[in-house]
């Protein structure tokens, strides 16, 4: 079986799913789309890979630099993992989301907070139940994407809500009130 390699700058049709994905979850995003794009970089690996969805890197300008005086006809993957496309949606990685975040690009997306018991159950892939939650923003609504930290400020998991605020009070201690999307112990679950 033949090797597809490709490592090249996202296309316009690549940048209008990018835009219209994380404009959904921020509107701050169009804002900075302009500065960013030429830092985003589309990535196949070969046929027999265990991905079969395109890859996004965001490079930095030393990287970007770099890349362009190099021969990256094998280059794969480069900077920072963005996320990747699947069915014309992009979804963002939990480090692309912390990079937006700490960079304040993302800074309107909702934070919460979970105890001790709550962060050992996010990274072992479990959904965030009630019980776990020590401060979450009034302002919730069913669907929203969530960034997920523990005690300590730290994010642990991009997980999607499944209440609006008001519904929350009525949750049991033991229900789900959001889905984890990924975390940060995905790493050790994956099959390397």
């Amino acid at each position: 079986m033949s090797e597809t390699l490709e490592f090249r700058r996202i296309n316009e049709i690549e940048e209008k799913i990018i835009i219209t994905s994380l404009t959904k979850i921020s509107s701050e995003f169009q804002q900075i789309i302009n500065d960013i794009k030429k830092f985003l970089y589309f990535s196949t690996e070969s046929l027999t890979s265990r991905s079969k969805f395109p890859k996004i890197f965001l490079i930095s300008k030393d990287q970007y630099n770099l890349l362009h005086s190099l021969n990256y006809d094998r280059i794969i993957s480069a900077g920072l993992y963005f996320g990747f496309i699947k069915k014309g949606n992009f979804h963002i990685s939990l480090e692309g989301a912390e990079f937006l975040f700490k960079n304040n690009i993302l800074s309107d997306l909702k934070k919460l907070y979970v105890n001790d018991k709550g962060e050992k159950s996010i990274l072992y892939g479990n959904n965030i139940l009630k019980n776990m939650i020590i401060k979450f923003p009034i302002n919730l609504r069913q669907k929203d994407l969530l960034l997920i930290f523990n005690k300590n400020n730290e994010i642990l998991a991009l997980a999607q809500f499944k209440f609006d605020y008001q519904d929350i009070q009525e949750a049991k201690p033991k229900d789900v009130i959001a889905i984890n999307l990924i975390d940060k112990g995905m790493y050790l679950r994956v099959n390397q």
